[in-house]
């Protein structure tokens, strides 16, 4: 059971990891063609992949020549294999616990936000000098922002991508695709909000440059990544971008959902086949003598002798 438990990790990471590749490459042409949503809800490929290589292979036909399997790990590699993994889920997730608990300690000392916090009970938490830094357009638009996520449940969308990574802890492109996700994720956030408001860029622009002093948002919650240089040249760069018509982003939506469909069934069927089951068979008890005796005579088969010489 625990060698199955390790090669279905495997496998199901090995799935995760080319969906990763593809995303990689689509969702930049596919913001710039759909918009930015449509290169967000790309990133669902991947824990479809991942979930698609899990479920029950198929079964092969009668008669056909099955591909012959590797070694299966031994009992003692794949325990061994199996408490690696555990204590480093154990370990990410404190990672993430004190990275989440020094959001708390920031919060309390009114040096956390913009951003939004918790899972469950989401909510907005900003800075204890929001309205002596952003100018009053500026506040609005960070509001604005905010709200759009609650809207979308992000909040939710980040608690399942803490997850997949702790599960995943191992792959480091689960890791680089999660941080790429987040980014997406606010950059559709920026085009909803732009999209009702597009005189607003160079508020928008300026309060961005303004939030990247900010300390870390918290790993469950959304916040606006402004630390570092590409994230945030990445997200001005696109304000300047028109937001795509109705068509394009219906089009975009099934585009997305389309490709997730087809990367869940792709690493369903690219699993080896199982080998048929063997069939059953029906064993049917004699009757006890007892019952036998109980119908009488009658119930014996007739007993034929041989005539006498």
């Amino acid at each position: 059971m625990t060698s199955e438990l390790i090669e279905a990790l495997v496998r199901a990471n090995l799935a995760a990891s080319a969906a990763v590749l593809i995303v990689l490459a689509l969702r930049s042409p596919a913001a710039r063609l759909f918009g930015a949503q449509t290169g967000y809800a790309l990133w669902s490929l991947v824990p479809l992949a991942w979930a698609g290589s899990l479920l029950p292979a198929r079964i092969a036909d009668e008669g056909a020549s099955l591909p012959a399997h590797g070694p299966a790990l031994g009992s003692q590699v794949a325990e061994a294999l199996a408490m690696l993994w555990l204590a480093g889920v154990g370990a990410s997730l404190a990672v993430f616990a004190l990275a989440q608990l020094r959001f708390w300690l920031r919060q309390r000392q009114g040096r956390a936000g913009p951003a939004v916090a918790g899972v469950f009970f989401p909510r907005l938490v900003l800075p204890s000098d929001f309205r002596s830094r952003y100018s009053v357009q500026e506040q609005a638009l960070i509001r604005a922002h905010e709200l759009a996520h609650l809207d979308r449940g992000d909040p939710r969308v980040n608690a399942f991508i803490a997850a997949f990574q702790l599960v995943n802890w191992f792959n480091p492109l689960i890791h680089y695709a999660a941080a790429k996700a987040r980014l997406d994720q606010e950059l559709a956030c920026d085009e909803a909000v732009l999209a009702a408001r597009p005189t607003a860029r160079r508020a928008y622009a300026q309060a961005l440059l303004k939030t990247q002093l900010a300390a870390s948002g918290p790993p469950l919650g959304c916040h606006w990544l402004g630390r570092g240089r590409h994230p945030l040249e990445t997200r001005i760069g696109r304000l300047a971008a028109p937001a795509p018509g109705e068509a394009r982003r219906l089009a975009g939506a099934l585009t997305a959902g389309a490709l997730a469909i087809a990367a869940g069934v792709s690493a369903w069927s690219a699993q080896p086949v199982r080998p048929p089951p063997e069939p059953k068979v029906l064993v049917v008890p004699a009757p006890p003598v007892m019952h036998v005796l109980l119908a009488g005579p009658d119930a014996l088969p007739p007993v034929v002798l041989p005539p006498r010489p």
